[in-house]
């Protein structure tokens, strides 16, 4: 797996990076030999199959960021209404 694999791999899961990043030794493991996040990667996929549950505390924190970016966007809206008011 090439570097640029890798670094796709953590875009599409960003719960796989967190878990890589909670313990040093697998974050240094995968800076070395970028062909171990593949292996690391489905050992993190059959764990989170196994569990089978929601994860409350995982699913609260991305509600809450994604309403953050919607009150984001949301202020840029109301800011770009009370511009075009102005006109």
């Amino acid at each position: 797996m090439k570097r640029k694999d890798v670094k796709r791999l953590f875009r599409q899961h960003p719960e796989f990076k967190t878990w890589l990043m909670e313990d040093s030794s697998r974050a240094k493991e995968v800076r070395k030999n970028p062909d171990k996040a593949e292996e690391l990667f489905r050992r993190w996929n059959e764990r989170n199959r196994q569990r089978q549950r929601l994860d409350f505390n995982s699913l609260s924190q991305k509600t809450k960021r994604a309403s953050e970016m919607l009150n984001g966007v949301q202020s840029i809206m109301d800011m770009m209404a009370d511009y075009t008011k102005k006109l």
